[in-house]
């Protein structure tokens, strides 16, 4: 009986990778090295004789559509006509992929369940994907460990550990989502500052700052105009207000100043190279030390970036919004405040200035009263 049963096995194998002609393979062969206009050529004059050939030009053919409408149409048609077929297995993952796009989880969920192939591994990966979006859990993670059991040389590995880690954080087994992230760590390629971002993450959620601080920082210094540094500095100010103590000096992208400007702002001043001013004791502002006055003609956000002027730079952020809300919020104490959008190698952030100032008594009052606010400050020059 045993014996029957593998025999059947392997028969359902062979059914259902049944091979496909020289020419058809081609296709195959051409779309993979981007031959996009070759494929096309096969496609309109091959001609199919088997299910497993008219799947493969129907898979491909919908890899070649323009509209994400057109390429799902045919996807589908392919996996309702030769479901048992090789290609109309990738159909169903192809489509199922667009679905969980479209937060369509139950049609992605009903097309990967129907994958039965042995080979097409990363089925398990988005199904851990599509459990994920429903807060499932468990779920998820049971589903991307099969795929990094069954797969781990994949394309989809480090994606697979980080899903694991942010599942057991949903969690909050924050301990559990660190030994994963740890397993990022040891892979032969990975984003390394997207992996410190993350690590970071989960230990601030554990409440461990200090550690938190530290992943962030490395994270940060990789490259401190990536996206992944914008989300970074958000989280370390968002963190500074609730560990007040927390060392952010090296978020600095400038060297701090010490500016003695006497009365006349355009006077020759020393720069104090790599030293990060001393903490300034929180202290009210007085009657005596008048701020700019905050006018009709002053806009919240500049078209360009000050071309002149000293100021306190207050923050650098990856939304325009939170840029915007800092503005206000520095405003209402009655301090100046202007934000102004920047690009550096195609990444783009907003960063907010206090002042500009008249004069270093309103300098140091206006930063006194921002350290009061717990809103941290350094002096720019432009």
């Amino acid at each position: 009986m045993r014996k029957f049963c593998i025999i059947l096995l392997l028969f359902g194998s062979i059914s259902l990778f049944a091979q496909v002609g020289k020419d058809f393979s081609e296709i195959e062969r051409q779309y993979k090295s981007g031959q996009l206009s070759q494929v096309k050529t096969g496609l309109a004059t091959l001609k199919p004789r088997r299910d497993e050939e008219k799947a493969l030009m129907g898979y491909y053919s919908a890899l070649c559509k323009k509209t994400k409408t057109e390429a799902l149409a045919e996807f589908h048609n392919v996996a309702e006509k030769y479901p048992k077929t090789r290609y109309g297995q990738l159909a169903m993952l192809e489509a199922a992929k667009i679905h969980i796009l479209e937060r369509e989880i139950t049609l992605a969920q009903t097309l990967l369940r129907g994958i039965n192939s042995a080979d097409i591994i990363e089925r398990f990966y988005w199904l851990a994907v599509s459990f994920y979006w429903l807060d499932d859990f468990p779920a998820a993670i049971a589903n991307a460990e099969n795929y990094l059991r069954l797969s781990p040389s994949e394309d989809l590995t480090e994606s697979a550990l980080h899903l694991v880690a942010d599942s057991f954080m949903a969690q909050k087994k924050y301990q559990s989502a660190i030994s994963s992230l740890a397993k990022v760590k040891k892979l032969p390629e990975q984003d390394l500052q997207y992996y410190y971002y993350r690590l970071g993450y989960a230990q601030e959620l554990a409440g461990d700052y200090s550690q938190a601080t530290k992943a962030y920082r490395a994270g940060y210094e990789l490259d401190e105009y990536s996206q992944a540094a914008f989300d970074i500095e958000e989280r370390l100010f968002g963190l500074r207000s609730r560990a007040p103590s927390l060392d952010l000096s090296f978020l600095y992208p400038y060297t701090p100043l010490e500016l003695d400007l006497g009365d006349d702002p355009l006077q020759s001043t020393q720069e104090t190279p790599q030293e990060v001013p001393e903490p300034v004791k929180p202290v009210d502002l007085t009657p005596s030390v008048t701020m700019p006055e905050i006018t009709s003609s002053m806009p919240v956000k500049l078209l360009v970036k000050p071309k002149s002027g000293y100021f306190l730079q207050t923050g650098r952020f990856s939304v325009e919004s939170n840029a915007e809300r800092l503005v206000k919020s520095i405003r209402s104490m009655k301090i100046p405040a202007t934000y102004y959008e920047e690009e550096i190698k195609q990444n783009r952030s907003w960063v907010v200035l206090a002042g500009p100032f008249e004069n270093s008594k309103q300098t140091d009052s206006a930063r006194a009263a921002l350290s009061q606010s717990e809103i941290n400050s350094f002096i720019v020059q432009y």
